[in-house]
């Protein structure tokens, strides 16, 4: 009886491979069916929020990146082409085979323009979980480095009215010089300088410091004889490393910019007024 049934051991043996083959064959299928799918490029466009003009230096960089890596996995990118005007389209190509379905993908763009860069608000989903293979970005201007230091002086000046004072003067045979310092808890923050020099106007000194006590700005006016408003302003502002970021002259209608030489000559003058009145805390 055995030997009647082996037969149709065999064939079942058979029949449950095959079975097992046609599935593999369909998984196979079903996943060349998706990769196939699978588009082989992300496109869009590119534009700023508030409509505005873009120099000739202008560059735009655009990527592709999976978010749910740790870190995150760069798919593709389009890497410092050149931007005339916004909005622009743009066709950031990428192997499918590279893309996980479980995965989440996201466009990201940017445009550096000088000192002047766009960014995009937020990321914008595609490819996967039922996101499209298209974006639309929208840009940002983010502030310059020389306007972030020019609204950290503006605060502080406004903050110097609750502050601590300290006053002090001096003279020589040509001026005099009045000069009133500003600290809060963390010491000396603003110091206000006026030297009189006759006939010849007066000059009106400002220096912002940081509360690490780093030198944030300094702004320097002459005033002519008899009037009451500058005739010629220069500025100069440092960034949290020091760097140079602000150097501007303004002398009657002209504007230009303020040297380097000029710049550090300024910078040297605060650090001096600070450990001058820095010492005579209140």
């Amino acid at each position: 009886m055995s030997k009647l049934l082996r037969p149709a051991l065999i064939a079942a043996a058979l029949a449950l491979a095959a079975c097992g083959q046609s599935g593999q064959n369909a998984g196979s299928g079903k996943t060349a069916a998706i990769q196939a799918a699978m588009p082989t490029a992300v496109t869009g466009s590119v534009s700023l929020r508030t409509p505005g003009a873009l120099s000739p230096n202008a560059r735009l960089h655009v990527s592709l990146t999976n978010v749910s890596a740790k870190p995150p996995v760069l798919i593709g990118e389009i890497k410092d082409q050149p931007v005339a005007q916004l909005p622009a389209s743009f066709q950031l190509d990428f192997n499918p085979a590279n893309i996980d379905q479980n995965a989440f993908y996201v466009i990201d763009a940017t445009v550096v323009d000088g000192e002047r860069h766009y960014v995009a608000a937020r990321q914008y989903p595609v490819l996967t979980k039922g996101a499209p293979a298209k974006a639309d970005v929208q840009l940002n201007p983010e502030p310059t480095a020389a306007e972030v230091v020019e609204e950290d002086y503006k605060l502080l000046e406004r903050a110097v009215g609750g502050m601590k004072r300290v006053q002090g003067s001096s003279e020589d045979e040509n001026s005099t010089t009045a000069w009133d310092g500003f600290f809060d808890k963390k010491g000396l923050r603003y110091i206000r300088e006026i030297t009189d020099l006759g006939d010849k106007g007066r000059v009106n000194t400002y220096f912002g410091y940081r509360e690490d006590g780093k030198v944030l700005m300094v702004v320097k006016e002459n005033v002519p004889a008899m009037a009451e408003r500058a005739n010629a302003v220069v500025r100069a502002g440092w960034n949290e490393k020091g760097e140079l970021v602000l150097k501007t002259k303004r002398d009657g209608a002209t504007v230009g910019t303020l040297s380097d030489a000029d710049a550090k000559a300024l910078h040297d003058r605060a650090a001096s007024m600070f450990d001058m009145v820095s010492k005579r805390k209140p």
